[in-house]
């Protein structure tokens, strides 16, 4: 991580030393040399920090010369970033209202005094830097900077979960489930484990046992819990009941008794299964606790248990059924690389890189996690380099069965050449716990505040290219996609406990999980995180005293004696600040000192009632959510000066009822308001005057989401602000929401206004009547396109989610005549037909929960009204409760994808399928009774992708007839 943090800091301190800021700074004497030769060493040193790397593994004194490069590296950075700041402050505090202590800091005299100072700094950390610098007693190549700012942009590869990644299983899945379903012992519950080495894919083989069709019908109760490293005996009862439904605990604290009376009532019951992944414990007293209180299930219950020990199984049970897991046989394993390493499982291969790669699969010993590790890394690359890997690189790496840790050495491997811009990513996902499940709108903001993100130009949206960072690590399997949306974005996240192993190794001392059992207090830690319930204040402030932190996420503990004051004072360097379930205030004082924070998340604390006006200080903030602080009522009414706020998401804060002028916010890109039950109005101002409706009306604003607002009536609480706003709009149409592209409103029953959202492409909602407000503005005739003789509302929308099942048709035709770019539609829980002549220029239509739908022609048998639905190309449905497919789509003969998914009751799929002649995708997801594929499949000559994933009765189906390879996973 070395590399990739500290190649990271140079690239930064190089942009704040060349902007605007120090120019005023570079008149006082001698300070432009100083500032001069800073940069030219620099620059110096960056272009050897790639192979430092390198060397830093074998060469101790490349260790130790990294390190010192890495405080005073921080140091510089820290400085120049405090005086940016403070630039920045002076410049967005209000000319009417600057205090007198303030004028007086900002005096001519004093910001003299103030730029000798640090010049003076800068001369003495340039000293420092030089002294390192020239003490090298070694050789370190230069590399192309572009080399190592390789930034991961374009377009994201297809993003599989584990589930679809699954290979050469089958058998095993089946001998597990005979284990399962053997009735023989003489135990209500008994015990079955999984052992193997890591990597050979025991979690994702017990995933696959879990959703199958037959083990989902034979137990009445199933749940999965990861334990992992720390063996808690509560925590994995609270982790069962939440697993089973159970979810009153999380809101209540509960002794061990009652935690008992409530595992036995669940599972007392209930034929059930439980899988206990990944344990570690072989301490018997420890197990005999939980044990115990698991005994009370139905005759025929199992534990299915994951481990790399057999002392594990033995201790658990000493009858528990072991199946020792080997690694996937040779075909198999080249059938996992090739798809990995090629991209097509079935692809034709090169018979040199077929060389190569088979050659190559030997090193990797059967181990599926090592081979899809080293095939991603090879995906794309040229024979050369393939040939590099073989002959030169990979040599140097044992066989993974000769030594313990040769797994390790294989992935480790693989992080060497990842870009450098990835490394530091990845490494921070090592501040959460083993088995954790990140959320990608968490953590993508977390790299962002840190500066993980490189922007090549300045000008790139750095959440985007964040994103392609996470799509990329995923494809390189260090990360596993576990959710998507419907448009395949990865929602959640994790990380193989062998990759966490590794991301913790390379991040060293950088990252730490805080326990305050001892070795906490390193003061080269920059990045922490605390999830023991055992707190020490004063080693957390010992903590402090002696790091630098540029993170502190508190996820869980004993706030109760959390002094705050003392906290915040000390955390002036943090540029992320996450505070879980802490019932203290914030602050005002200290708070204010957090001038380098980037982002703060507030989850669930009932204590804060006010947030302080400090917080208006912050002014490089870019990332405030606040969720679940439910008895906070006050926002600071100056919030305009968070001149850099990007993103502000407020959930759950069920006692806010005035929100000050978000629209003054000049960088706002993001506005989420969830569950805000005591808001009425979005815009309140006690004087219309103040209203400032000349400016642009949230010029920055890209994505708008009002959910669960239950009080919400409209956008202002003056009307007369409303008027002028509203006359305002009508003159300049451009000025409101002029780059707003995404809006969601959605149980918000009161709602009867919203501004118009002139370049909205993506709407989604489930209000009749703020549609049909939207919709009655245009007084003018449909025919005739100019509204207010300025802009065609709703021109630019191209993607329409409906949830409305009273949705009227008569509005949704005319919002589809006014939206005449529209792409996709979205149904859910809409059954009325009648649309299609407003249909034309749909290209996908998903379809979820419309049981009654029905976009069958009424006049024409032959189906000739569907002639014009020639833009047609995707079909989803899912949650539907039908047997077979309607006859209206057979008519839709545009199709090139057909998903299916979550159709319970779907028993068959009708013969006209093989009449879609341009279809090239068929996806039948988590169908358990359908039974067969119409044998006219074989007729799909285009069909390029056959998916079958969670339907059992298909598994063990005859598609000999089908010419393109059937896609159904069998394991990992």
């Amino acid at each position: 991580m070395a590399e990739a943090v500290l190649f990271n800091l140079a690239t930064e301190i190089l942009k704040l030393a060349g902007s605007n800021t120090f120019s005023e700074i570079q008149l006082v004497r001698g300070a432009r040399h100083e500032l001069d030769s800073l940069k030219d060493t620099v620059k110096t040193i960056r272009a050897v920090l790639l192979d430092a790397e390198k060397q830093q593994w074998h060469n101790h004194q490349v260790k130790l010369w990294l390190e010192r490069l890495r405080d005073v590296l921080y140091d510089v950075h820290e400085l120049l970033d405090d005086v940016a700041t403070e630039d920045l402050r002076r410049k967005v505090i209000p000319g009417n209202k600057i205090s007198k202590v303030v004028r007086v800091f900002f005096s001519k005299s004093n910001q003299l005094a103030h730029h000798l100072k640090v010049a003076n700094e800068i001369q003495k950390l340039r000293k420092r830097l030089d002294r390192i610098a020239n003490d090298k007693k070694f050789h370190l190549e230069q590399h192309l900077i572009e080399e190592t700012m390789a930034i991961v942009r374009g377009k994201k590869l297809e993003i599989s979960t584990p589930d679809e990644q699954i290979i050469g299983r089958k058998k095993d899945k089946e001998k597990i489930k005979q284990l399962l379903f053997d009735s023989s012992s003489s135990d209500s519950v008994s015990f079955v484990s999984i052992v193997g080495k890591g990597g050979l894919g025991k979690t994702a083989l017990s995933r696959l046992v879990y959703n199958d069709g037959e083990v989902e019908k034979h137990f009445d109760l199933k749940m999965w819990v990861c334990v992992s490293d720390v063996f808690d005996v509560n925590l994995i009862i609270k982790e069962i009941l939440k697993s089973a439904n159970y979810q009153d605990h999380e809101n209540k604290p509960l002794d061990q008794l009652e935690l008992q009376r409530l595992l036995r009532e669940t599972l007392g019951k209930e034929k059930y299964l439980l899988v206990l992944d990944d344990i570690w414990n072989e301490d018997r007293l420890k197990w005999l606790v939980l044990g115990d209180w698991l005994k009370g299930g139905e005759w025929g219950s199992k534990i299915l248990v994951t481990t790399r020990s057999h002392t594990v199984a033995k201790v658990t049970n000493e009858n528990s059924a072991i199946y020792d897991l080997e690694g996937l046989t040779t075909d198999k394993s080249w059938d996992l690389f090739r798809e990995v390493a090629f991209g097509e499982r079935q692809a034709s291969v090169d018979q040199r890189l077929e060389e190569m790669g088979r050659d190559i699969v030997r090193k990797c010993a059967r181990v599926p996690l090592a081979i899809r590790t080293i095939g991603s890394l090879l995906y794309g690359k040229k024979e050369d380099q393939w040939n590099r890997y073989r002959v030169k690189e990979l040599p140097e790496i044992p066989e993974i069965d000769a030594v313990d840790n040769g797994i390790m050495q294989v992935l480790k491997f693989s992080y060497d050449h990842l870009p450098s811009c990835l490394k530091h990513c990845f490494a921070y996902c090592s501040l959460f716990p083993k088995d954790h499940i990140y959320k990608k709108e968490t953590m993508m903001p977390l790299w962002v505040a840190q500066g993980f993100i490189e922007s090549r130009n300045g000008e790139d949206n750095l959440e985007e290219v964040a994103d392609n960072y996470l799509s990329k690590l995923i494809c390189r399997s260090f990360l596993d996609a576990i959710r998507k949306d419907d448009n395949g974005e990865v929602l959640l996240f994790k990380m193989h406990d062998l990759m966490h192993d590794l991301a913790q190794k390379v991040a060293g001392v950088e990252c730490k999980i805080v326990n305050f059992k001892g070795g906490d207090n390193d003061g080269r830690i920059r990045h922490v995180s605390f999830i023991s319930k055992i707190f020490s204040e004063e080693k957390l402030l010992s903590l402090l005293k002696t790091s630098k932190l540029r993170t502190f996420l508190y996820l869980k503990g004993e706030s109760s004696i959390f002094n705050s004051p003392k906290v915040f004072s000390k955390c002036r360097h943090c540029r992320a600040l996450g505070l879980c379930k802490m019932d203290i205030p914030l602050p005002p004082s200290s708070f204010g000192k957090l001038k380098q924070l980037r982002l703060l998340y507030i989850f669930t604390n009932q204590s804060i009632e006010i947030l302080p006006d400090s917080i208006t200080d912050l002014v490089n903030l870019q990332f405030l959510k606040l969720f679940r602080c439910e008895n906070l009522k006050i926002f600071p009414r100056d919030l305009r000066k968070l001149v850099n706020l990007r993103h502000l998401s407020i959930q759950m804060c069920f006692s806010l009822s005035h929100l000050p002028p978000l629209s003054e916010l000049p960088s706002l890109r993001t506005l989420s308001l969830m569950g805000l039950h005591a808001l009425k109005f979005i815009q309140q101002t006690s004087d219309p005057e103040q209203s400032n409706t000349i400016c642009p009306f949230f010029p920055s604003l890209e994505s708008l989401v009002l959910f669960n607002c239950k009080g919400l009536i409209g956008w202002w609480e003056k009307r007369q602000v409303m008027e002028a706003y509203q006359k305002h709009m009508l003159d300049n149409p451009q000025s409101s929401f002029p780059k707003l592209r995404s809006v969601e409103i959605k149980r918000c029953p009161d709602l009867n206004f919203e501004p118009p959202f002139p370049q909205v492409e993506c709407l989604k909602i489930d209000s009749t009547k703020m549609l049909e407000k939207q919709l009655l503005t245009n007084s003018n005739c449909l025919s005739e396109p100019v509204v207010g003789s300025t802009f065609i509302r709703f021109s630019k929308l191209k993607h329409l989610d409906l949830s409305d099942r009273d949705l009227v048709s008569s509005i949704l035709e005319t919002l589809l005549l006014l939206a005449s770019n529209l792409e996709s539609m979205r149904l859910h829980g809409w059954n009325q037909w009648g649309l299609s002549g407003a249909m034309e220029d749909l290209s996908s239509l998903p379809i979820r929960r419309c049981e009654g739908l029905d976009l069958s022609c009424q006049e024409d048998d032959q189906g000739i009204e569907w002639q014009f639905l020639t833009k047609l190309r995707v079909l989803k449905i899912s949650c539907i409760d039908w047997v077979t497919l309607p006859e209206w789509i057979r008519h839709v003969m545009t199709l090139q994808s057909l998903e299916i998914s979550e159709c319970k009751k779907l028993r068959s799929l009708p013969e006209w399928i093989g009449n879609f002649s341009l279809l090239k995708k068929l996806v039948l997801f988590n169908c358990p009774r359908l039974e067969h594929l119409p044998s006219e499949v074989h007729n799909l000559t285009c069909l390029k992708e056959l998916r079958i994933i969670n339907c059992p009765n298909l598994e063990g189906s005859c598609l000999t007839d089908v010419h393109v390879p059937v896609f159904i996973p069998e394991g990992i």
